[in-house]
């Protein structure tokens, strides 16, 4: 089987490489990355360099290495890519013998909005985020009324914590309310009983397995996560909010609790950073899906581990050579990096 995996040097796409390596199953990894010094092209079988997902010649780029390598399925190893696959995805299937694993635009559009998130769980009677976008005042200062100080604003399309801002003054409100820009402002939820992230797999409109973590953060992402015999506790009602937003695939949940609720603040509609950790707790998703998909082999509910997984960093090396061999010709196949792991 052949599976390219895009965006192969974000943290995303470095994940899902990991999951296919600790499966038992024998594949082939095709990796693709705009960048030649992106480490995620040393993890695969053959890498290419690909334009950017703007750019008029990233589908054609996809579309090559799908015919050419025989693709038998995709993996979106980022964020920005999502939207191109989904907008192409009914082309690319069409033309070649390959599974796109992508969400509808309607979902990603969802997603990666996080007032349109906080949208769709009120009108839908789940728990949500107080919100209200910066160019309605009266909805800010309704808000502000409602749940006092403090308040927390935040891009609508942000991830990793990038321009999140807790806000603690009514000047400051009257600031971010003072021109145009792409904030939310949202309740403050604090993290007393702490943050939890949710992956789940779902097909054919039911959520076949979720695994739900707690976590603690740095710089944005997870270095951190427990499982207990508590941590699966909200899932019901993950699962009731995946099926809801006609996910189809992985999608990831973040959320903390408020009143004994979990209240979700960020949806991907993807696989997450947490998903090569879920294989330590006993569940690698990528293969689940990847089997599912291609194989048909039907996806159970895993049988868990309790226990803490915290996070290392690892290094890579690779030669001038290979390096300037990869970005003369835009391919390498049987790319080669020495890895030393932690323990011989």
């Amino acid at each position: 089987m052949n599976i390219l995996v895009t965006g192969a040097g974000a943290l995303l796409g470095q994940g899902i490489l990991r999951c296919i390596r600790f499966s038992d199953n024998k594949y082939r990894i095709i990796t693709a990355d705009p960048n030649p010094l992106s480490s995620g092209n040393w993890l695969g079988d053959k890498a290419y360099e690909i334009p950017m997902a703007n750019d008029h010649a990233y589908v054609p780029a996809i579309a090559k290495i799908i015919l050419e390598e025989k693709i038998d399925i995709v993996l979106v190893g980022t964020d920005v890519e999502l939207p191109k696959f989904a907008q192409y995805k009914t082309e690319l299937e069409s033309s070649f013998p390959v599974t796109i694993i992508v969400a509808s635009a309607r979902v990603i559009g969802i997603a990666n909005d996080k007032w349109l998130t906080a949208e769709f769980l009120r009108a839908n009677n789940f728990p949500y985020p107080l919100s209200a976008l910066t160019t309605d005042k009266r909805s800010v200062e309704k808000l502000r009324q409602q749940n006092g100080l403090p308040l927390i604003a935040k891009p609508v399309d942000g991830a990793r914590s990038v321009g999140f801002e807790i806000i603690n003054t009514d000047e400051r409100i009257s600031q971010l309310t003072s021109y145009s820009n792409n904030l939310v402002i949202q309740e403050y939820l604090n993290d007393n009983e702490g943050e939890y992230t949710s992956g789940c797999i779902v097909y054919n409109g039911k959520c076949k397995a979720i695994v739900t973590l707690k976590r603690d953060l740095r710089d944005g992402n997870t270095y951190r996560t427990y499982r207990d015999a508590d941590t699966a506790k909200y899932d019901n009602t993950i699962v009731e909010v995946a099926e809801k937003l006609g996910v189809e695939g992985p999608c990831n949940f973040q959320f903390r609790i408020k009143d004994g609720k979990p209240i979700i603040f960020e949806i991907n509609s993807r696989f997450s950073g947490t998903t090569p950790i879920r294989c330590f707790y006993g569940f690698n998703e990528v293969e689940a899906f990847i089997e599912y998909v291609v194989n048909k082999k039907e996806i159970v509910p895993p049988v868990l581990k309790e226990g803490i997984v915290m996070r290392a960093y690892s290094d890579i090396m690779v030669s001038n050579e290979e390096l300037e061999e990869f970005k003369d010709r835009g391919s390498l196949d049987k790319p080669h990096s020495q890895q030393y792991p932690f323990r011989p």
